[in-house]
């Protein structure tokens, strides 16, 4: 499953490369304004990018173990419930990430089919903003499928300083 983890890594380095673009947009749309102009929709496509990195970074975060979880119920139940619960938790995460997932590249591709167009001064085919949703959904939903069949397999899963 070393490529997953690659794709996963991949996802956070391009969710970073969507933070460093929010930054490039805000500083050249403050320059812009002290010189009396504008960036046209740049309100637009920093909000695009928030949006892909947020998106993004949910595969990374799922491969680094840093999602937030309610540990507070694994310190209070007996070690041997800890698995029955992990399974119980990543299978349940896993149905609801498959469905989101699913929703997002209907929408994505309703986008697409119908030719939507963003409303601003920029006349961008949505699809092409909105495409981060489904990599990231669906990048999400393969990381909880690798961490449901490592919990199966009785492998490490991951961890971080917070336990």
């Amino acid at each position: 499953m070393k490529w997953l983890e690659l794709m996963a890594k991949a996802c956070g380095g391009l969710a970073a490369c969507f933070l460093c673009l929010i930054a490039i947009i805000v500083t050249g749309q403050i320059i812009a304004r002290s010189f009396g102009g504008i960036i046209p929709s740049s309100d637009d496509f920093a909000a695009w990018a928030m949006a892909s990195s947020v998106f993004l970074a949910l595969p990374y975060a799922m491969l680094r173990g840093d999602h937030i979880r309610v540990s507070l119920l694994l310190q209070l139940m007996p070690k041997r419930f800890h698995k029955p619960y992990e399974l119980v938790a990543t299978t349940f995460t896993l149905v609801l990430s498959a469905w989101c997932s699913q929703q997002v590249v209907i929408f994505v591709y309703e986008s697409f089919m119908y030719n939507e167009v963003a409303q601003g001064m920029v006349r961008v085919p949505m699809w092409l903003p909105q495409l981060g949703m489904p990599i990231g959904m669906c990048m999400l939903t393969a990381m909880l499928a690798r961490r449901l069949l490592r919990c199966v397999m009785n492998q490490e899963l991951e961890a971080t300083e917070h336990g």
